[in-house]
């Protein structure tokens, strides 16, 4: 029985977190990969399970299913953040991605990872099991969403929402106007050299002018 539950909630916790997914995303390639990245997390975290001696009972099936709602904040922000960066290089989107996104999903991961961590030094099954638990959802949702996940976009992500940031434009004007201060500093040093040089020919003259009004 215990088993059933556990394959129906997991899937059932899947299904409409792929659907919510896939609504704020709006991308059907960009969602199978996260809800890729979820399914792989939770493999990951029931052979843990399985290394640290936990049997599946009704604790840890409630503690699946909560995992499967922490592990997708990590890989929907980033795989958001890249339908938004428009480039013909899927490399530079997901460094882009990363850049944008990636110092807030630590920041999130490290927050939930203080919160429990003090559990793990429970004597009560329960806390032992939630905070192991919570804690290796965070770690590995964290591997998947700032490592796994934009590797995967970057090979077959799909391509951006026509209204999203063009990065090659913006690099293209940023090297317009890099190469038009550089014209424009050369331009004036030229400007000084002349102006020094034209001091340079007036004092000279008046050094010659000075001898004959002696003499």
């Amino acid at each position: 029985v215990i088993q059933e539950e556990l394959y129906r909630n997991v899937a059932l916790a899947i299904g409409a977190v792929a659907v919510i997914v896939f609504f704020t995303v709006a991308s059907p390639m960009t969602t199978l990969l996260i809800t890729a990245n979820i399914a792989f997390c939770l493999i990951e975290i029931l052979g843990f399970m399985w290394l640290m001696g936990f049997a599946i009972d009704s604790v840890t099936v409630i503690l699946l299913a909560l995992a499967v709602g922490l592990s997708v904040d990590y890989s929907a922000h980033v795989g958001h953040t890249f339908m938004v960066k428009k480039s013909i290089d899927k490399n530079k989107r997901a460094a882009e991605a990363l850049s944008d996104m990636g110092a807030a999903v630590l920041s999130g991961g490290i927050s939930t990872f203080l919160a429990v961590i003090v559990l793990l030094f429970s004597d009560s099954y329960v806390f032992i099991v939630l905070s192991r638990q919570f804690c290796l959802t965070v770690l590995l949702g964290l591997g998947h969403g700032l490592f796994l996940l934009p590797v995967m976009l970057s090979w077959i992500g799909p391509k951006a929402f026509s209204a999203g940031q063009d990065l090659d434009a913006e690099e293209e004007t940023t090297g317009k106007d890099n190469g038009k201060t550089l014209e424009d500093s050369e331009e004036g040093d030229d400007k000084e050299v002349t102006k020094v040089d034209a001091t340079a020919d007036e004092s000279e003259a008046v050094m010659k002018d000075e001898p004959s009004e002696k003499a």
